[in-house]
C-alpha cells in the first residue's frame, strides 16, 4: 500500500465548505454586533438631544410672563419673567417637509435656534382654568402639555406649570 501524501479531492472540497460556513457565520456575527452597537449609539444620542430640548423648553416656559399666541398647537409666542431670557420669544415646531423630518426651535427676537430635530410627531396644548377664583370668569394658564417623538425612540412628554398667573390668550 502506498502512503497518502496529501488531501484527496473530496477532503479538499469538504474543508473549503467548512471554512466557508465558518466564515459566513463569523461575518454575520460581526455585522449583527456592529449594527446593534451603532443603533444603540444613535438611540442614545437622540434621547440625549430630546432630554436637553425638554430641559430647555421647561426653563423657557416655566417663567413666562405673557402668552400672546397658543392657538395652532405648533407654536407659542411668549415673554419671560426671567431676566436671563429677555425679548420676544417663540417656541416653534416645523413639521416634516420633503426628505427632512420635523424640528423644534426657539426664536428670540427673530433669531431661530434649533433645539431638536428628526421629529416624527409633535403636540403642544394649553389647559386653562380659573386659578384665582375671581368672579370675572377669566381663565389662566393652568399648564402646558408638550410631547414629541424622535425617530425610532419612544415619545417624550412634558407638563409645564407656569410660576405666574398668565391670562388665557385670546
Amino acid at each position: 500500500m502506498k502512503a497518502s501524501k496529501g488531501f484527496i479531492l473530496v477532503e479538499l472540497i469538504v474543508s473549503l465548505i467548512l471554512v466557508g460556513v465558518i466564515g459566513v457565520f463569523t461575518v454575520l456575527f460581526l455585522y449583527t454586533g456592529l449594527n446593534g452597537y451603532l443603533r444603540a449609539q444613535e438611540t442614545a444620542e437622540g434621547a440625549l438631544k430630546a432630554q436637553v430640548a425638554l430641559d430647555r423648553i421647561s426653563l423657557e416656559l416655566r417663567d413666562i410672563a405673557t402668552i400672546t399666541d397658543l392657538t395652532d398647537n405648533t407654536s407659542i409666542d411668549y415673554t419671560s419673567d426671567n431676566d436671563e431670557l429677555p425679548g420676544a420669544r417663540r417656541l416653534i415646531y416645523s413639521p416634516p417637509a420633503g426628505n427632512r423630518l420635523g424640528t423644534i426651535s426657539i426664536s428670540v427676537d427673530g433669531v431661530e435656534n434649533v433645539l431638536v430635530d428628526d421629529l416624527t410627531a409633535f403636540s403642544l396644548t394649553g389647559t386653562y382654568a380659573d386659578l384665582n377664583d375671581t368672579a370675572d370668569g377669566n381663565n389662566e394658564v393652568a399648564w402646558i402639555d408638550l410631547s414629541f417623538a424622535v425617530s425610532e425612540i419612544k415619545p417624550f412628554s412634558l407638563q409645564i406649570y407656569p410660576r405666574n398667573m398668565i391670562p388665557e390668550p385670546l
